[in-house]
């Protein structure tokens, strides 16, 4: 709306720079988030939406039962709301990632809704896997059929994040199972980190404020040129969206940090992840992902392996999985584990950076 405003009034001129639309977005979701957040939890406790605590999880955990959950309805809300306020909501990728975010969290909200009402267990793993790979359908028809940088090879091509001019081709068929793999990952690693008071959300934060940068000079004729990036038009607006996921997400992390008050279920944690996929596949930047969202990866690959040696061996590589739960048994504080993984999350995306600037000489 302001975006529109900005084009038909003077004064609001200044208001079409995507630098000072970003601004605004993440004050104005942050400040969403922050007075949306205490109406919503009271409103949770009323209708009894707690979370449940796994009996064999650690012990210092049970004191957590009936914490309100379904507080990522509070992050979309917030960077949904901001968007349309901010936004151009003419770019093609703005209506993509509106509607992306609403299928991811239309996922969750009826995983965590039925757990209260249903089954404990909520949406099956087939079903969620399902509306994923729909997801990613659409995320592949939406490249295949708007393009993004001009070139269809490059467009359904792998691009190593650290050489210039150097893409793989995979076509039609292995680009859709490609995206399907980035989204289902991304989605149910970000799930799985959410097992501590602000764990899950502050390396989202910090990945999208890593994928907003490194949009903000995709969409820079300039500035893509002098990294050797390849430069999509009007994915720069892009770079208002994450800025009001970044702000959302503080907003959130307000309550959310321990003793949380909230926790933000899979109707957040779905989402966040799928929205991080979503946009490093835009920015043709899945490759770069892993070490963006590294944490995820670790958390992820931590069940893999431990279920995967029980299942082999019959032992446990871990105390127990996911890892952050590992470091609690071992006797470390949850706010020091949660703390140390943020340190690690902001570490990485340094290093996400450097690649990029990397990019831009080799």
């Amino acid at each position: 709306m302001l975006y529109f405003l900005a084009g038909y009034t003077p004064v609001l001129e200044g208001f079409k720079s995507i630098y000072l639309r970003g601004f605004l977005a993440f004050i104005l979701a942050f400040l969403i988030v922050l007075v949306a957040g205490k109406p919503f939890i009271k409103y949770l406790k009323k209708k009894k939406f707690g979370e449940e605590i796994r009996e064999e999880g650690p012990v210092s955990h049970f004191s957590k039962k009936g914490t309100p959950t379904m507080g990522g309805i509070l992050i979309i809300f917030g960077t949904l709301l901001t968007s349309l306020l901010v936004s151009d909501l003419t770019n093609k990728f703005i209506i993509l990632m509106i509607v992306i975010t609403l299928l991811f969290s239309g996922i969750g909200f009826v995983d965590d809704y039925k757990k209260f009402t249903v089954n404990k267990k909520g949406l099956s793993g087939k079903k969620k896997l399902l509306g994923q790979c729909c997801i990613a359908f659409g995320t592949w028809y939406f490249i295949k059929t708007f393009g993004l940088t001009g070139n269809k090879v490059i467009d359904l091509s792998i691009v190593n994040p650290m050489i210039s001019n150097s893409n793989y081709y995979l076509g039609s068929f292995l680009m859709l199972l490609f995206i399907a793999i980035v989204l289902m990952g991304t989605s149910n690693a970000v799930n799985i980190t959410d097992g501590l008071d602000g764990l899950a959300i502050m390396p989202v934060v910090i990945g999208a404020t890593i994928l907003g940068i490194i949009t903000y000079f995709t969409g820079h004729t300039e500035l893509s040129k002098h990294l050797n990036l390849h430069y999509i038009a009007g994915i720069g607006e892009l770079t208002v969206f994450l800025s009001a996921l970044i702000g959302s997400g503080l907003g959130f992390l307000w309550y959310n940090f321990y003793p949380a008050q909230i926790f933000m279920g899979d109707t957040g944690s779905l989402t966040l992840g799928g929205i991080l996929g979503v946009v490093a596949i835009l920015l043709k930047q899945e490759l770069l992902l892993p070490i963006i969202g590294g944490v995820f990866v670790l958390e992820a690959v931590s069940v893999i392996l431990q279920v995967g040696s029980f299942k082999l061996r019959g032992k446990r590589v871990f105390r127990m999985a996911p890892i952050h739960h590992h470091f609690e048994l071992a006797g470390l504080p949850e706010t020091k584990v949660t703390m140390r993984f943020w340190i690690v999350a902001l570490f990485l995306g340094m290093i996400a950076l450097g690649i990029v600037r990397m990019r831009g000489i080799l």
